[in-house]
């Protein structure tokens, strides 16, 4: 019975309407998911995540506002006298907006990150192991793990020499760009290009 008038309801809208249901429900419901694991990864001090990323213009998460907020503005109007080019119109200029006030209020709760509370003088000689594999050479990112102030931490890391694998226990040397650890295993001396503060010599 109750499928029976969904059915009828579903099929009383005009294809527009459809569509527009399903922009703003599928859009919803994964934007909900997403900001979940977002917050779930903020409270377990996993450090933010990287500027080079949040910076991006489309992320997932600007993605998904834009559609939720074009899904639910565009089905609003479809229900008034509007014509379809201009509830396009509309719909896209709020889903705009609400991607670029997404993105402030990404960037407010990265600032409140534990991870960009840290100044690099915290960081420096302190020590941790390998999260994720560094590549060799500064060929690429990798993770690693801290504890410093009583807090775990995830931060992004390179480094000079060979591959770091996960468990390995590294140094840090150098902070790149304020964000970037520059690490070394804790069995070297330091780099033949490096001195004990991550510097070229």
């Amino acid at each position: 019975m109750h499928f029976s008038l969904f059915g009828d309801w579903w099929e009383a809208q005009n294809w527009a309407q459809q569509v527009f249901w399903l922009v703003a429900i599928v859009s919803s419901l994964l934007l909900a998911i997403l900001s979940a694991l977002s917050l779930y990864e903020l409270s377990q001090a996993s450090g933010a995540e990287p500027e080079h990323r949040s910076s991006r213009i489309f992320t997932p998460r600007t993605i998904l506002a834009f559609s939720t907020a074009f899904g639910w503005l565009a089905l609003a109007l479809s229900y008034q006298a509007v014509g379809l080019p201009a509830i396009l119109l509309f719909a896209i200029a709020g889903g705009l907006l609400a991607a670029a006030y997404t993105k402030r209020l990404i960037r407010f709760f990265l600032s409140l990150a534990p991870g960009r509370n840290l100044g690099s003088e915290q960081l420096m000689e302190s020590t941790g192991k390998v999260l994720e594999p560094i590549p060799p050479h500064r060929n690429g990112f990798g993770k690693v793990h801290l504890n410093l102030r009583g807090a775990p931490y995830e931060l992004e890391a390179i480094t000079g020499g060979g591959e770091l694998k996960p468990g390995v226990p590294v140094r840090i040397i150098g902070v790149i760009d304020g964000r970037v650890l520059l690490v070394e295993p804790l069995e070297d001396e330091g780099y033949p290009h490096e001195d004990q503060k991550g510097s070229r010599v």
